[in-house]
């Protein structure tokens, strides 16, 4: 009787180890993802998140477009044709973009898109999706072939940045956009810098000769 109570109470002892050794709560991984939700580095992660979603949120930006082929056109069709194809061509772009972001059409073959809560890079990506949907797009007023291509100029708001800046900076990415050619897509950091950039310095057949002097 003795023998089997030792064997019996062995089992139940072994059984309670191997449940322990189981239990996801007491699992090596489970107790060091407890000590990293308890500790500093994981406050500081949840905190930069919350300020980079709270900067984001006071953030906008702003593309400025152009359909490359409509101001090549517009002379050519009448009001109603060019007024169709600009309407058709804003719905199309209303359509890749969010309930709060606005398209404006402007005079000509150009268009600005508003859009709250964006920084440059993501407003960039917005740009190229919107210049990949465009390139799909089929109008019988341009023929079957034609493909409709853009151009577009990204602005984001900065520090000190008013609407009216920022609709500058965006009009002039666009027209870096369009000297680059058809179907460019330009953020406004991206010449700013280069407008940043010291002035190279005189090549050395340039600089008189102390003889000279």
């Amino acid at each position: 009787m003795l023998c089997t109570g030792c064997i019996v109470a062995g089992a139940w002892a072994g059984r309670v180890r191997a449940n322990r050794r189981l239990d996801p709560r007491r699992s090596p991984l489970s107790d060091k993802l407890g000590d990293f939700i308890k500790s500093d580095a994981f406050a500081n992660t949840i905190d930069l998140a919350m300020r980079r979603d709270a900067v984001r949120a006071g953030s906008r930006a702003v593309l400025r477009g152009r359909i490359d082929q409509l101001g090549a056109l517009s002379g050519v069709w009448n009001n109603t044709t060019s007024h169709e194809v600009r309407e058709h061509v804003a719905a199309v772009m209303r359509a890749g973009l969010r309930r709060d972001d606005r398209v404006a059409l402007d005079q000509g073959d150009s268009f600005t898109i508003t859009m709250p809560g964006l920084d440059e890079r993501a407003a960039v990506r917005v740009a190229d999706r919107l210049r990949r949907k465009l390139a799909q797009l089929r109008l019988p007023q341009l023929g079957e072939e034609a493909r409709l291509t853009a151009s577009f100029g990204v602005a984001a708001e900065r520090f000190g940045d008013d609407t009216q800046g920022i609709y500058a900076r965006a009009r002039r990415a666009l027209d870096a956009a369009v000297a680059k050619g058809d179907d460019h897509v330009v953020p406004a950091s991206e010449i700013e810098e280069i407008m940043l950039l010291p002035a190279p310095a005189p090549s050395p057949s340039q600089t008189p000769s102390a003889s000279a002097a």
